[in-house]
């Protein structure tokens, strides 16, 4: 790391630890644990006069990469509100919070769902009130709860090929209503691939990377081929290169982390949830992200170029001009980015996932990038030499 490099790394890390730890001591503008939240500020978020809510009564709360709460609210007759909602606050957990500020987690699900989710041709949550205190690095989204009309999963579940197709088919309209749209460059830029945005990011995020997939976590290198590891090394040791392809290549809003713990299904239709790394890029990428997680293996590999044909239809169908053939080079390639998220969560141990969740995702994952030969298509693509010893 260049000596400039360093220094911004060290006053970036350092504003995000003093900025966190004053929240810790602070009461601020908005709540940071669900217990914290008053029935004034929640009458303030929805836009309800004060005395509209008798009551309100935290029904759950936990914690992750965001704390999240549920709150039944006693409503006043006369007055417009749901009788129950879903909070999503500043995680407890402080060196989350640090994580979550220095990558922008907060702010991205927050312009998202203030730019984006009232226009997208899918499903998602809605969302009653989006606030921000960036003095203290804290977010409060206020978002309608789905318990009770939704059905949930986690990553060692699995989909059927129906539902494959739907979800498919969801991401085709959504990656067509923002397809090289001039709102990329503009008002959503900050959405922009992460570890291109800010250098920081960058040198922070190839160092997982690349400490991930050059040794992984010892819960799952049972699961990976000693040839998947060697092969890995033309992503980790190329990474700005590998980039830069992808950020050339046509544009569109993605997910960004479409497992099957972040969607949800009423009936046959399925929903988006956890918006917090909505980034610009290549949408193939929520494609290969979502079958190779969220299908077992030998359907996966049954039905995956099936499934790109299917994306690359709807999007001409759309108006979008897709290759299938481009479309499914960019599959096999783009499977990487589905195995250094399992990976990584991996390597971050029950502070992201429960072990068993970790060791599904990375199964999978392995399966998919020797099966499709990724790193060699990868190499390929982006004019790298392939990795041989």
């Amino acid at each position: 790391m260049n000596p400039s490099l360093a220094l911004r790394c060290a006053a970036t890390l350092g504003r995000e630890v003093a900025r966190c730890g004053a929240s810790r001591v602070v009461r601020g503008r908005l709540p940071d644990r669900g217990s914290r939240v008053t029935t004034g500020w929640l009458e303030a978020a929805l836009g309800l006069p004060s005395g509209a809510l008798r009551s309100i009564d935290l029904v759950s709360e936990d914690s992750g990469t965001a704390a999240r709460a549920r709150f039944a609210l006693d409503v006043r007759p006369g007055h417009d509100a749901p009788s129950h909602v879903f909070l999503k606050l500043t995680p407890h957990n402080f060196a989350q919070h640090v994580m979550m500020n220095v990558v922008g987690l907060g702010t991205r699900e927050a312009l998202f769902y203030r730019a984006v989710a009232p226009h997208v041709p899918i499903r998602v949550p809605g969302c009653h009130a989006v606030r921000v205190d960036p003095a203290l690095g804290r977010i409060a989204l206020v978002l309608e709860d789905l318990s009770g009309r939704a059905t949930f999963r986690d990553v060692r579940d699995d989909v059927s090929l129906r539902e494959a197709e739907a979800v498919v088919d969801a991401f085709a309209d959504l990656h067509a209503a923002l397809w090289e749209s001039p709102r990329l460059s503009g008002e959503l830029a900050p959405l922009g691939p992460l570890r291109l945005r800010s250098p920081v990011v960058g040198y922070l995020g190839g160092a997982v990377v690349r400490r991930g997939l050059a040794k992984p976590a010892a819960s799952v290198t049972d699961l990976i081929p000693a040839d998947v590891v060697r092969r890995s090394r033309v992503l980790y040791e190329n990474l700005p290169a590998v980039d830069a392809y992808w950020a050339a290549q046509p544009q569109t809003l993605t997910h960004g982390d479409p497992h099957l713990g972040n969607l949800f299904f009423e009936g046959p239709t399925p929903g988006f949830l956890d918006w917090q790394v909505a980034t610009i890029g290549p949408g193939v990428r929520d494609v290969v992200y979502f079958v190779v997680t969220a299908m077992r293996v030998p359907e996966a590999r049954k039905h995956e170029r099936d499934l790109v044909e299917r994306y690359a239809a709807r999007l001409g169908a759309a108006g979008v001009a897709a290759n299938p053939e481009t479309l499914w080079t960019s599959y096999r390639a783009l499977a990487a980015e589905a195995y250094i998220a399992a990976v990584a969560t991996a390597g971050a141990g029950e502070r992201m996932q429960s072990r068993e969740v970790a060791r599904s995702g990375v199964q999978r994952a392995a399966a998919a990038v020797e099966a499709l030969d990724t790193f060699e298509v990868l190499a390929d693509l982006v004019g790298l030499e392939r990795s041989t010893s």
